[in-house]
């Protein structure tokens, strides 16, 4: 039987470092790859999918710097 925790928290959750590495890909090179693979695995974040293990990963040092604005 599954953890009650693992029905409640998703396994996948789109980070920042994830989102600016799909959005520049787009928009540089008008590769669109990885938002469709973003898109597709946050369809189904409480779903396991082995073939997606390192976009559960902790991000790197490499990506603290990023910050995201909430504002409109």
């Amino acid at each position: 039987m599954a953890s009650p925790m693992l029905a409640v928290n998703p396994k996948f959750i789109l980070r920042n470092y994830l989102a600016q590495i799909a959005i520049e890909a787009a928009c540089n090179q008008r590769d669109f790859s990885e938002v469709n693979r973003l898109l597709s695995l946050l369809s189904k974040p409480f779903d396991e999918q082995p073939e997606m293990q390192n976009y559960a990963a902790p991000p790197p040092e490499s990506a603290q710097h990023i910050l995201v604005s909430c504002s409109s």
